[in-house]
C-alpha cells in the first residue's frame, strides 16, 4: 500500500483551498484521506494586525515620512501538524512535488534537484575534439 501525501481542493471558485492529506496513491483527489495533515492557502493574504502593528497619528497633525506606514506583506497560509507528518515521511509516505515544495518551505524535507539540473548533469559537456596521432 503506497501513501502518498498530497493535496486536496477544497474552497470556492478561484478562492482555492486545500487540505493536505495522507491518501492511498490510486485513490481519487476527493475521496476520504486516511488523515488530514493541515491546510494550505495558496492567495496572498494580508496578517491580522496586532495592536503594536498599526502605526499612530503625529501629535502634530502633520504626516511626516517616518510615520507613513508601508503596506504590510502578504502571506500564504500553511498550516501542518508537523508530528504527525514527520511520523508518516518517516514510515515511508511520498510526498508529492507541490507538497514537497511546502515542505521543503518548512524545513521538514531536503529540496529535490529540479528537473532541469539533473537534465544538465546528465549531458556530456562540450570539450574541444581529441587529435589522435597516427604512426
Amino acid at each position: 500500500m503506497v501513501l502518498r501525501i498530497r493535496l486536496a481542493r477544497f474552497g470556492t471558485k478561484r478562492a482555492p483551498v486545500y487540505n493536505i492529506v495522507l491518501a492511498q496513491a490510486k485513490s481519487a483527489r476527493g475521496k476520504k484521506p486516511i488523515e488530514v495533515l493541515g491546510t494550505y492557502d495558496p492567495i496572498p493574504r494580508i496578517p491580522l494586525a496586532s495592536p503594536g502593528d498599526t502605526p499612530l497619528p503625529a501629535a502634530d497633525g502633520v504626516s511626516t515620512s517616518a510615520s507613513v506606514a508601508t503596506p504590510p506583506k502578504r502571506y500564504k497560509d500553511i498550516k501542518l501538524d508537523t508530528a504527525r507528518t514527520k511520523y508518516w515521511l518517516g514510515v515511508g509516505a511520498q510526498p508529492t512535488e507541490p507538497v514537497a515544495k511546502l515542505l521543503n518551505m518548512i524545513g521538514l524535507v531536503e529540496a529535490k534537484p529540479s528537473r532541469t539540473t539533473q537534465q544538465k548533469a546528465s549531458l556530456p559537456e562540450a570539450s574541444a575534439p581529441e587529435k589522435t596521432a597516427t604512426v
